[in-house]
């Protein structure tokens, strides 16, 4: 092609005219195929012609930055040209990035250099080599060093244009510039030190790439240069250069997020740049809010980066950082017309984030650095400066210190700060401005949420009267707020309390649905009524009639954008209800709900699609086996939202919508997907996975569609599997809930189901996902994978894996543990090499502890479905022992990986039971010891299997040491609020002693009170699962009369009765059979024992009484 028709083709290819357009793409895209030298060649001859028009030479630079690029093979134009051409195109080019006099342009083709020299210095791959065999560019280091020297370059522009080519070529010569250490020093030294603004600027930005991509040794040097990047950045903002400083912040806060050790040496001597940013923030005049938001980003950031070292070497960060938040918080709109806006406004329309900015800015800031920080190093300044703006007149400062403590009342771990935060939000529940009054119940929520149920036991008697008093506030979306926080408040209310208030708010409800407009009041007043409904659940029966026909009606309404979410509303509460009083009086109702669902269309409305979804699940939970009938109608849509099959992307078709994926099915289908797709899949299989376990037998005439609905995602690799991943981790739950649902009907009469079908879908996960784990190197898909099969094994029944299967699988998963390993090793040597040779300041702090914590995941998942293997073949699995005894100890030397070789343990004492003994000589030994371990995630599998060894009679012998050890433990300090992981420990050492005091009693040393111990720590929290079995044993032995658990002359009665009415309908910590059995006990009490007891129980569990004394106990074999 001549140069005149490139000429031609470009004018074509940014054609208004479609047809012109198309014809030049095709054009083109055949040029790429068949003649891709003289099409570079020509393009290259376009952007060099000066008298060519400037935008046409633009668009030639960004098609051949794209023909250059390594991308698919037909896009990829270097890849076929001759290497003479190649060559000629590389000297050609870096002599036209020297030549050019038009900096965007120049700047232009230093991103085709970039690309360029990417493509032929790739080390594993060969396509763009410039010669065969010869990897590199020779001298294009050399030369942009030249050009980008500020001290021998006088032309601005392009020195500006060579520094930014340095930048970009710096992640493709990250080993070649460690050697160059001179010459790059030159270019940072000189254009940090020039004159000129832009160069400065651009050189800024240079450090930050170098510190972003080089190794800690190799950036390190670059530290000095810390003091002057600040001056920088103080004389853009003194020069008013707005985008120059905004582009330095944003490479400033990169590097700052990469590697935060850059800046330590900085904070430690000046506290800069903190107070400069800082600075920056509070400035209102002559700083864009862009460049402001930055700042407060870049503090926030290293909050979180850095939060260890910054609470240990440098306490007055978070001051600072926390007061620019407030400070953000401070520029809310002021005036009537604002204020009317506001009013009017939905809590859920589009367009909120973009009001105010910068207070929502502040908001979600300060929430992020008191979470990094904790609340223990945060507290004093953040309660100084909530107390400093509080007492200042201007609402505006009210605002900010109610939004502060919105933001940051999760993190509060001491009873009397909860109560200072509570007592300073009812302060201005009737505060004159609407915006004040709105906060202060939405913090109101917010406390109700965070820190239930302790609020909501305390704070009852003067929430519930607030709250009611606030619905009826003259601005519509204030009172919608309060409705808000009472549903926040309810849902964690004890069924006895609400009872006592439910009443009152229902009659407020109901009055406000059928007298308001206001949507977000009609919603709120709905999810408020299903709160109700979901507390005192059967008790809701006398309101039912009244409020089911109202959210017919409401269903009624024609479907639109805004009426979209009352509809959605309406499902959700009509399922609540049903769930409430049960499915004999929901049935009929059901239907109607069932089909009103089934005639929404959904195609463009995702919100309602996500109500129905759950309102569907709910319904089928209630119904149950009654179910069935709908499935019919509603499986086919379930099935067609688990299929990754949008629209086939066609060669050279242009698609705009940036909300689109382009995704490699498993068949090898190019496929087009909407981001909002993959959140479809996601609540598809969540849907099957409740039906399959709901309706059990009733499923299984729908197993095998339900298995090839979900087999896509089983067998999806690579980038599907990434992009998938959620609803991938769903199908194989739902897989294995379809294992379980077979295994069910094969042993009912009535469903002829062939026998082994549960086997052959263990077998087709097996076949399916294995293969593909092999391949994959993701610590989440592995774990995900791990976690289905763990599942999978367990609804099989017993012979479903033959020995060699179980030998096979074993190992399998062994293997996969040690590539798990294998990455975690090779990540380390990668951390410390690019620390090697770093000075003493800049090697890794306690900041660095959490790395690899995705891995350590992993090999729990993994480890876990060892156990599985174990659960469904224990006799088989006794050929494996001997590996795992040598797997515990080697895992055992080492201290990261001790709680895996622990739960290990955990696993074969559970599982094996006597047939373990044989390596408790391994076992037991570290199990003790390890009941000492500081470190909490030790300590947890380790009482964890004394609980699981002590029903058995071969542990009397290590029964003495556990004794003294656990007691030590549960006598020690309580945990902190937020250390999750010492909390779960305490709660499994308890439920360890509470095993042993019953089974190995005898042998409790005369110093140990062990039924004591156990019952000063009753009831247990924050392990559900361990609470659920301690509570059912305590409720068991009462009924036995238990000696040790009532202790003498039944001393330990009340509080042992006041656990498990502190318990009782708790569904996270009591199952409902346990609840069946406290009915029971407090049912055979005599009234005037109870009496005499009352001192022990709170007003909560008095009401808790008095309400079981009412109603009638559930009768059970034996009882």
């Amino acid at each position: 092609m001549a140069n005149a028709k490139m000429v031609e083709l470009l004018k074509a290819l940014i054609s208004g005219q479609n047809q012109e357009r198309k014809q030049a793409e095709q054009l083109f895209n055949g040029a790429k195929a068949s003649e891709p030298d003289s099409l570079v060649l020509g393009f290259l001859g376009v952007v060099g012609d000066e008298a060519c028009d400037e935008a046409l030479r633009r668009q030639a630079a960004v098609l051949l930055r794209q023909l250059v690029t390594r991308a698919t093979e037909k896009d990829f134009a270097l890849s076929r040209m001759a290497a003479a051409t190649r060559q000629q195109l590389a000297t050609e080019l870096l002599g036209l990035f020297e030549r050019l006099t038009n900096p965007k342009l120049q700047q232009k083709v230093g991103e085709v250099v970039a690309k360029l020299a990417d493509a032929c210095c790739d080390k594993d791959d060969q396509r763009g080599w410039l010669a065969p065999g010869q990897r590199g560019w020779p001298g294009l280091l050399q030369t942009v060093f030249r050009l980008a020297n500020a001290a021998g370059n006088s032309n601005v522009a392009c020195c500006e244009s060579a520094i930014r080519l340095v930048k970009d070529l710096v992640p493709t010569f990250k080993d070649e510039l460690s050697q160059c250490q001179q010459e790059l020093g030159a270019v940072v030294q000189h254009g940090l030190a020039n004159q000129n603004t832009k160069i400065r600027c651009c050189s800024l930005v240079l450090v930050c790439e170098l510190v972003g991509e080089l190794d800690k040794k190799d950036w390190a040097p670059l530290t000095a240069t810390a003091n002057v990047l600040t001056q920088v950045l103080q004389q853009l903002a003194t020069d008013n250069a707005q985008d120059e400083l905004q582009e330095c912040l944003q490479n400033y806060l990169e590097a700052a997020n990469l590697q935060p050790d850059f800046f330590k040496q900085q904070l430690s001597s000046t506290m800069e740049p903190a107070q400069l940013l800082a600075k920056f923030v509070k400035t209102r005049q002559g700083l864009e809010e862009g460049v402001r938001s930055l700042a407060l980003e870049w503090l926030v950031v290293y909050t979180e980066r850095k939060s260890k070292w910054l609470a240990k070497s440098l306490p007055n960060f978070a001051a600072l950082a926390l007061e620019c938040c407030m400070d953000f918080m401070l520029e809310v709109e002021d005036g009537d017309d604002a204020l009317k806006e506001w009013a009017e406004r939905m809590d859920d329309e589009e367009g909120e984030e973009d009001v105010d900015e910068l207070y929502h800015n502040g908001e979600e800031a300060i929430d992020r650095i008191v979470e990094a920080m904790t609340m223990e190093a945060s507290s004093a300044a953040l309660f100084a400066l909530v107390e400093r703006f509080c007492q200042q007149d201007a609402w505006q400062a009210k605002l900010a210190a109610l939004t502060a403590v919105k933001q940051t009342v999760e993190y509060v771990e001491e009873s009397a700060h909860m109560n200072a935060m509570a007592k300073l939000l009812f302060q201005h529940v009737e505060h004159p401005h609407p915006r004040v009054r709105y906060t202060a119940l939405h913090a109101i929520g917010q406390l109700s949420n965070d820190q239930a149920p302790e609020f909501q036991d305390s704070w009852h008697q003067t929430v519930m009267p607030v709250l009611l008093k606030k619905m009826d506030d003259p601005v519509d979306r204030v009172a919608a707020m309060a409705m808000s926080a009472f549903v926040s408040f309810g849902e964690e209310l004890d069924n006895a309390i609400m009872i006592k208030y439910a009443g009152g708010v229902m009659e407020k409800l109901l009055q406000r649905l059928q007298s308001t407009k206001h949507r977000m009041v009609q919603e709120e007043s709905i999810t408020s009524i299903a709160v109700i409904a979901g507390v005192i659940e059967k008790d809701f029966a006398q309101y039912y009639d009244r409020i089911m026909p109202m959210l017919k009606q409401l269903l009624m309404m024609r479907a639109d954008e805004k009426t979209g979410r009352l509809r959605g509303k309406a499902f959700e509460c009509m399922s609540l209800l049903g769930l409430a009083v049960g499915k004999e009086k929901f049935a009929a109702d059901a239907k109607e709900a069932m089909q009103a669902m089934l005639q929404t269309p959904l195609e463009a409305d995702d919100l309602q699609r996500e109500y129905i979804n759950e309102a569907s699940q709910r319904i089928c939970k209630c119904l149950k086996k009654d179910f069935a009938p709908f499935l019919p109608h509603i499986l086919p849509g379930t099935l067609k939202a688990l299929r990754l099959d949008a629209d086939e992307v066609k060669d050279g078709a242009a698609d705009d919508d940036d909300d689109r994926h382009e995704i490699t099915t498993a068949d090898g289908k190019l496929v087009k997907v909407r981001s909002s797709k993959f959140e479809e899949m996601l609540q598809a299989a969540q849907l099957l996975n409740t039906y399959c376990v709901e309706l059990e037998a009733e499923f299984w005439d729908f197993i095998p569609k339900a298995a090839e609905g979900l087999l896509p995602l089983l067998e999806a690799s690579g980038e599907m599997a990434i992009m998938c991943d959620e609803a991938r981790s769903a199908a194989f739950q739902c897989w294995a809930s379809l294992i379980k649902c077979a295994s069910i009907a094969a042993k009912e009469k009535n469903f002829p189901v062939k026998p082994t079908l549960a086997n052959d879908l263990l077998r087709t996960f097996l076949q399916k996902t294995i293969p593909a784990l092999q391949q994959d190197e993701d610590p989440d898909s592995l774990r995900n994978a791990a976690d289905g099969l763990s599942e999978c094994l367990k609804n099989v029944e017993p012979g479903a894996l033959s020995g060699q299967e179980v030998v096979q699988l074993t190992q399998q998963l062994f293997s996969f543990i040690d590539g798990s390993f294998k990455r975690t090793i090779e990540a380390d040597k990668e951390r410390k090499a690019s620390a090697a040779g770093a000075p003493p300041e800049l090697q890794d702090d306690e900041d660095e502890e959490d790395a690899g914590e995705d891995e350590e995941a992993c090999r729990r998942s993994l480890e876990d479905a060892i156990g599985s293997v174990m659960q469904s073949a224990p006799q088989e699995f006794l050929q494996c022992l001997p590996e795992c005894s040598t797997r515990i100890q080697q895992w055992l030397a080492t201290k990261e990986h001790k709680p895996l070789a622990l739960f290990l343990a955990c696993d074969i004492i559970k599982n094996l039971k006597e047939l373990s003994e044989q390596a408790w000589p391994v076992i037991m030994p570290a199990v003790l010891d390890s009941l000492g371990n500081k470190d909490a995630d030790v300590r947890i599998p380790a009482a964890y299997a004394v609980n699981l060894a002590a029903p058995l009679p071969k542990f009397a012998d290590a029964a003495p040491q556990a004794f003294q050890r656990l007691a030590q433990l549960i006598g020690g300090p309580a945990p902190k609020k937020r250390d999750n992981q010492a909390k779960v420990a305490m709660d499994n050492c308890v439920s360890a002693m509470f095993s042993l005091a019953k089974h190995q009693l005898p042998r409790c040393p005369p110093d140990v009170k062990a039924w004591p111990c156990v019952i000063a720590k009753l009831p247990l929290r924050d392990d559900e699962d361990e609470a659920k079995t301690v509570h059912k044993g305590v409720a068991d032995l009462l009924l036995e009369q238990h000696a040790g658990l009532l202790g003498p002359d039944a001393a330990h009665l009340g509080q042992v009765l006041s656990c498990l009415a502190e318990v009782y309908k708790q569904e996270n910590l009591c199952e409902k059979e346990t609840d069946a059995k406290i009915l029971r006990i407090f049912h055979m009490l005599p009234k005037d024992h109870l009496q005499r007891l009352a001192s022990t129980f709170s007003e909560k569990q008095m009401m808790k009484i008095e309400k079981m004394l009412t109603a009638e106990p559930v009768l059970q074999h034996g009882g």
